[in-house]
């Protein structure tokens, strides 16, 4: 497949002149969510590796910064911090596994987001549309649509040039051979190829209630400046190991601890209208999609790069775009529009509430799986006469964020007694907060330039209702705030 042969020369290229340094003692590092942690020589020659760093430049939670001033935290941060929970999570199953588990935990915490591209989650979607990911994703029912990035980490660590560099170069000095690989990588993908006797292992980085979600919820928060409050020490302290005869040896909880997954899920519920699907946050992660699509249909090349695939992506990292030097014009521009922080404005408010009826609307919902449609409905209102030649099409978006998804009470399992058991869907109506959520929060919009919110916002009621058969209410304009300038 394509996309294993790009990444074999990738990782080639990463690992071919690295030689690991002899560490000669283990590194502290200082934390500013978690506080000190001690890292081994080995996992400093991890960290060192190029593919680990690069993750110093891509943001966690894209350009949120801009509105968020302190949200300038790196996926190369989160990576930390999740290997620090993942060995916490460990050690709080003292002796019921092995020492070397706990330190693939570890290691598969550092390297869990190897496969991102720049601005995180957003390149995702980008993934997603690539034919080298839809070729995979097709062939192997393992990796998650939603997250192509995992994906590619776990061929990243399955390539055979980093195998021998972890196996043999990393062998001479540290020794490896009670560390799997395979395992690791595998943990990243949530699914391990024995799930029957090692579910647990990528119940710590890929489970209900794993170190990345218990990382992200509370490093998101703290420099966003949100107040959360997640008591992951109790967390740990009341999980269990599922050691039942005739059932899967996985992470499950003790009833003492159900108080605090519920702040969990409260603590993610809030932070998607809070920080993900903020207005201005979406309309920034729209302004980056733009210069994709520019370089895609002007079949622009730069630095040699086409970004038709993914080892493409992971050559860089945000500052490739953060920065107009040396770009074809068309893409400069859209980058100094992003840097003088000339957002796209709302000039429609898509949301149960904003609907006269809603009659089609589910239509709408589920275009967020086919973003192509959506740019051709945003290109019908591109080209309509009162818009066409006052701005681009790249400045007209219909955004329909997902909604957030709470599986993890279906997923985890509560025990009450030696012998009863209940899924953690017993204890709260979690469906219920779903569905008020869809109700009462989320929010859909459309956005273009400042200066023409009004005339975007009337066209964009008027193709909605002649495509999708969608009619809205004075509130979709109103919850807009069409500026003063806008005309």
């Amino acid at each position: 497949m394509k996309l294993l042969k790009d990444i074999e020369e990738y990782m080639s290229h990463i690992t071919e002149s690295i030689e690991p340094k002899k560490v000669d003692r283990p590194k502290i590092i200082y934390d500013a969510v978690f506080g000190t942690h001690e890292l081994t020589e080995l996992e400093v020659n991890i960290i060192d590796l190029p593919l680990v760093q690069r993750l110093r430049g891509i943001h966690q939670t894209g350009l949120a910064s801009f509105v968020f001033p302190s949200a300038t935290h790196t996926r190369f941060e989160h990576s930390l911090g999740v290997s620090i929970i993942a060995n916490k999570m460990g050690v709080s199953l003292k002796d019921k596994i092995e020492r070397s588990d706990v330190y693939e935990m570890r290691l598969a915490g550092l390297l869990h987001d190897i496969g991102h591209g720049p601005f995180s989650h957003l390149c995702d979607e980008i993934f997603f549309q690539l034919d080298d990911v839809k070729e995979v994703q097709n062939a192997d029912s393992r990796f998650s649509p939603s997250k192509p990035h995992e994906m590619i980490g776990y061929f990243m660590l399955n390539s055979s040039s980093f195998k021998d560099y972890f196996e043999d170069k990393l062998n001479s000095i540290y020794s490896t051979s009670n560390f799997s690989l395979q395992n690791i990588s595998e943990m990243i993908i949530g699914s391990m190829e024995d799930s029957f006797n090692f579910q647990y292992k990528s119940d710590v980085i890929n489970g209900p209630f794993d170190s990345d979600k218990l990382d992200y919820l509370v490093r998101d928060a703290y420099f966003t400046g949100i107040k959360l409050a997640i008591d992951i020490d109790r967390i740990l302290a009341t999980q269990i190991l599922e050691e039942r005869p005739g059932h899967r040896k996985r992470i499950i909880g003790g009833m003492g601890g159900v108080h605090v997954l519920e702040q969990v899920l409260f603590s993610k519920m809030l932070l998607f209208p809070s920080i993900y699907h903020h207005h201005k946050v979406r309309s920034s992660d729209c302004m980056i999609k733009s210069i994709f699509e520019i370089i895609n249909d002007n079949e622009l090349e730069i630095n040699n790069l086409k970004f038709e695939k993914v080892s493409n992506f992971l050559l860089i990292d945000d500052n490739f775009f953060l920065s107009e030097k040396g770009k074809p014009d068309p893409v400069a521009n859209q980058i100094i529009k992003n840097k003088k922080r000339q957002l796209l404005k709302r000039a429609l408010v898509i949301s149960r509430n904003t609907l006269k009826t809603e009659d089609n609307f589910e239509n709408l919902l589920e275009l967020v799986d086919e973003p192509q449609e959506l740019r051709e409905i945003a290109k019908e209102i591109a080209e309509h006469p009162d818009i066409k030649g006052k701005c681009e099409y790249y400045d007209i978006w219909i955004d329909v964020p997902r909604s957030p998804r709470f599986p993890e009470p279906s997923q985890y399992l509560v025990k009450l007694t030696e012998d009863v058991y209940k899924p953690l869907s017993d204890f709260f109506p979690i469906s219920e907060w779903s569905n008020s959520y869809e109700i009462n929060k989320w929010k859909g919009f459309v956005f273009g330039p400042a200066n023409l919110q009004k005339t975007v916002s009337d066209i964009s009621l008027e193709t909605l209702e002649k495509v999708l058969g969608i009619e809205f209410n004075d509130q979709a304009k109103i919850l807009a705030k069409h500026a003063s300038v806008a005309s």
